[in-house]
């Protein structure tokens, strides 16, 4: 190998230590945004969650409204065939 040859075979491989450094800070800088919006991602989900055992906790609260509302309408129906408008079913 000659002189010439050997400055040329350092010189790529400066080049190429030069071209992998630049690509390690890129991705040690890829890593750090990935790892910030992981933290914002958390952030979000742990905002889902609580909304949706709010709205979970509402909509058992609606159900057992529409449930008592129900249970009125029918009693108030059944009252009202058991008034004159509609003898009972077990009346002849």
């Amino acid at each position: 190998m000659t002189f010439e040859e050997m400055g040329k075979s350092i010189e790529e491989l400066r080049d190429n230590q030069t071209v992998q450094g630049y690509r390690l800070a890129r991705t040690e800088s890829n890593l750090d945004r990935l790892e910030a919006n992981l933290g914002r991602l958390e952030g979000v989900v742990e905002k889902l969650a609580d909304g949706f055992i709010l709205l979970q906790s509402a909509m058992k609260g609606m159900v057992q409204s529409i449930e008592g509302l129900s249970a009125t309408v029918d009693r108030f129906i059944r009252g009202m065939e058991h008034n004159g408008h509609r003898p009972p079913d077990n009346e002849p």
